[in-house]
């Protein structure tokens, strides 16, 4: 019975193990993307702050390992500081935002209320481009890719380098 028991659970937790690998990496990768999407980045001058704040809605996973990724560099001479937050009104301090949210009608609400604010929008949500989100993560043959709508960037006074949309898989 014993060995029964441990045929049919090795499977199982490798399996965990590898998909908890996958996670560990995919939120690394997109915490790299996350930061060197700043390096190609403009904001306002009215977003300019003694710090550069980069927030996340939804996704523990992904904050924390922003904080652990990126920890003490800076955008532009600026200290990067991280927050999670809650509500589209604590976005007001962010240059960046990453909205993690399987909710489709969550998430449409947070980039209306973003909408015209000087804050970028990233997410790896199905459809978030077309809702008006500026930066979609997609993920094609196991690798992260990210589509841009620059017109909503445009929208929000965001001026994105020739160099990123040239990496993005789509421009709309």
């Amino acid at each position: 019975m014993r060995l029964f028991i441990t045929v049919i659970l090795v499977p199982f937790c490798s399996a965990i193990h590898a998909y908890a690998d996958t996670s560990e990496l995919e939120y690394r990768v997109k915490s790299a993307f996350l930061y060197n999407f700043t390096k190609f980045i403009e904001w306002p001058a009215a977003r300019q702050h003694a710090d550069f704040v980069m927030c996340v809605a939804g996704s523990p996973q992904l904050h924390a390992k922003l904080v652990e990724t990126i920890g003490n560099k800076e955008n532009n001479g600026m200290p990067i500081k991280f927050s999670s937050i809650r509500h589209p009104g604590e976005a007001q301090n962010c240059q960046l935002v990453f909205l993690g949210f399987m909710d489709a009608a969550r998430l449409n609400d947070w980039v209306g209320a973003l909408s015209d604010a000087a804050v970028l929008t990233v997410s790896d949500d199905s459809g978030f481009i077309e809702m008006g989100g500026m930066i979609q993560f997609v993920i094609i043959d196991g690798k992260i890719r990210f589509d841009i709508n620059q017109t909503a960037a445009n929208r929000s006074s965001i001026k994105m380098s020739s160099k990123l949309l040239g990496l993005a898989r789509n421009v709309n």
